[in-house]
């Protein structure tokens, strides 16, 4: 997957993954603490310049994943302006139905705005952590935490079996569509309920394979990954704490003044 390949590639993928996780969680916090407009464009201008600049990940791969959680936020953002009532009181604009009153909220536009920057700061913030982490690394972070063994290694599979089933949809639709399984809507109805139907017997009958293969290579019921080389320098520490420290003063400045 696209995320997965730009983290492996990425420049800062062998610093500690301990480091930027700490640092992306305070960033989720700094701007949900702030609820301010100014500190979510901060927060996400200092995380994309992280990912573009000090990663190396370029504009065109970040501005396609942020089109993928774009259009749910807006949604979000803007079913917050309107309003339902027995009265247009409340209401900017409205019109009835019956007895019940539909319209634009007071205030409910300014709300859906400082919702959806919120949003995408605290979404920059995750992609900061997944476009410089590889996933190997952060299920090697929460094996050494107070998760359970079990549940990470629950996760990993989770994990590993989002790409076969990709595969599979993937190859069973390119052979659908080149037989012309979608080109009219009947048609289309007819081979995405085959696809859905034939996709789990195919992820089933690899799940087993799989098994039998990691049974071939010695499993006795737990995972094993290789450690990575991680390197852990005080500017790097120094750095990301002066980060914090220059974010926390700006959300104070900026819930000081309401901005």
């Amino acid at each position: 997957m696209l995320i997965d390949r730009l983290a492996y590639m990425s420049k800062l993928k062998d610093v500690d993954p301990l480091l930027k996780t700490i640092f992306a969680l305070a960033g989720i916090v700094i701007c949900l603490w702030a609820n301010s407009f100014a500190m979510s464009v901060i927060i996400a201008a200092v995380m994309l310049t992280l990912i573009m600049c000090a990663g190396g990940t370029k504009w065109k791969d970040v501005r396609h994943l942020l089109t993928i959680p774009a259009a749910f936020v807006v949604i979000g953002s803007a079913a917050i302006t309107l309003s339902i009532g027995n009265s247009a009181e409340n209401m900017s604009a409205s019109f009835h139905i019956g007895g019940l009153y539909i319209g634009l909220g007071i205030g409910g536009a300014e709300t859906a705005f400082r919702v959806m920057l919120k949003c995408f700061g605290s979404v920059s913030c995750m992609y900061f952590l997944s476009l410089t982490t590889p996933m190997a690394d952060l299920f090697g972070l929460l094996r050494n935490s107070i998760i359970p063994n079990f549940i990470v290694e629950i996760m990993e599979l989770i994990y590993r079996y989002i790409f076969v089933l990709y595969d599979a949809a993937n190859r069973m639709y390119i052979a659908q569509d080149s037989r012309l399984g979608y080109s009219t809507l009947k048609t289309s109805y007819h081979s995405t309920g085959f696809l859905a139907a034939n996709l789990f017997v195919r992820a089933y009958r690899q799940a087993e394979k799989t098994y039998t293969a990691m049974e071939a290579r010695g499993y006795d019921g737990e995972i094993e990954l290789l450690k990575g080389e991680y390197t852990r320098k005080a500017s790097q520490y120094i750095g990301m704490l002066s980060l914090v420290v220059i974010l926390v003063v700006l959300a104070v400045i900026c819930k000081i003044y309401g901005v």
